[in-house]
């Protein structure tokens, strides 16, 4: 396979301590065996994308113009995962103290 060059114009700046994807929405979170993994609706320039991180890192990204069906998809995802034996992780924000 040939190596192309792109013109300078065209060349990017990848800064490693850049977010790959700014302000995602988790829609929900599963814990398997060894990892969790994150369903997530990610706004793009095309519109939606479901981003699937896995123990923190981006697997997967499906894009989606429509949210709804984004949303609708991402819940089949996470419905077959757990009937496969996958945990949900439940987020419970602390917003008073417990008492003792």
């Amino acid at each position: 396979m040939r190596h192309m060059d792109c013109p300078d114009g065209a060349r990017r700046t990848v800064r490693p301590d850049a977010a790959p994807h700014p302000n995602p929405i988790v829609l929900w979170s599963v814990r398997g065996a060894t990892d969790a993994l994150r369903g997530l609706a990610i706004e793009t320039s095309f519109g939606y994308a479901l981003g699937l991180e896995l123990d923190s890192e981006l697997v997967l990204l499906h894009l989606q113009p429509s949210l709804e069906v984004l949303v609708t998809y991402a819940d089949r995802i996470e419905t077959a995962l757990l009937a496969q034996g996958w945990q949900r992780i439940e987020d419970r924000p602390f917003t008073h103290k417990e008492p003792a």
